[in-house]
């Protein structure tokens, strides 16, 4: 069973892939908030669609308990549990306000993949597999997500959902694939694993053609968490101490991303206007965050 954010965060360089030199992004109209119930557990906001409204997690210390919830652009907010389940998380929610996630019932539960649209609700998993997680939804209702046989300790591969029909996502030679997102343009981004010391590379998939995409300070790896329907890729690059730091990549350059006052940051979603959520730390706790930068 999933006990890790690892479709989410994370705690060279391939021939082929993308090098530049880092920028700094500009971030403005920083936002702060926290899910105030239930109480007692932390706000991880995972995914912004272009009506500023985030979805995400709130989760217990021990992450033995997780609710979903859905923040609206007014700051009002609304939690979901699916039946039955102790974790219950929300990724992505597209501009038509459907909203893909996953949940298990327990601890020891398989995760299945998890669909709301208004009052509606539907469980996705792919067929045969004994987990499956929902991580991405574009504007056609175009799904991706992860799958495994076995459980997510072990390798995995991704899946794109489309029109009821389910295709393998696995990057050519990769150990895991982990597609994070697919924008409206149907381009997929997210991460796969290798073996060996170098291991985790960002990629995208357009038209059948994978691409490795990693940030050119990484060392042990880059992450790509989401992406627009412009292109831009939100992610984590890792640095030699083993230290994660936030980016987005647009137009062809990496810009590393920093906040007021922040000393652990995570960008882990952006809309098509260019706002980005995640969550940002200090010396006096976590909270989670609206921002646009470019």
């Amino acid at each position: 069973m999933l006990s890790r954010r690892s479709p989410f965060a994370v705690l060279l360089l391939v021939s082929g892939s993308l090098l530049s030199n880092a920028q700094t992004a500009t971030c403005t109209n920083w936002k702060f908030f926290n899910l105030s119930s239930p109480a007692g557990l932390s706000t991880i906001p995972l995914g912004i669609n272009r009506w500023g409204t985030v979805v995400g997690y709130g989760q217990s210390s021990d992450a033995s308990t997780a609710v979903g919830f859905i923040r609206y652009a007014n700051g009002a907010f609304k939690t979901y549990a699916a039946p039955n389940a102790s974790r219950t998380y929300l990724t992505r929610r597209n501009a038509l306000g459907v909203t893909v996630g996953w949940y298990a019932a327990s601890a020891n539960q398989n995760a299945r993949g998890l669909v709301l649209s208004g009052s509606n609700t539907a469980t996705v998993n792919y067929p045969g597999a004994n987990e499956s997680i929902l991580l991405g939804i574009n504007y056609w209702h175009t799904m991706v997500g992860i799958f495994t046989f076995g459980d997510f300790s072990l390798p995995y591969d991704g899946f794109k959902l489309k029109n009821g029909v389910f295709t393998t996502l696995h990057y050519p030679g990769s150990v895991t694939t982990n597609p994070s997102s697919i924008s409206d343009k149907g381009v997929i981004a997210g991460w796969y694993q290798n073996s060996g010391y170098h291991k985790y590379h960002g990629f995208t998939l357009a038209n059948g053609i994978y691409k490795t995409l990693d940030h050119p300070k990484a060392v042990y790896g880059t992450f790509l968490n989401d992406i627009n329907g412009s292109g831009v890729i939100p992610g984590i690059y890792v640095d030699g101490s083993s230290q994660g730091h936030p980016f987005i990549y647009i137009n062809g350059s990496f810009k590393d991303v920093h906040g007021p006052n922040i000393q652990v940051l995570s960008v882990d979603g952006i809309n098509g206007y260019g706002y980005v959520t995640g969550t940002a730390s200090n010396a006096t706790g976590s909270t989670a965050f609206t921002a646009h930068c470019q």
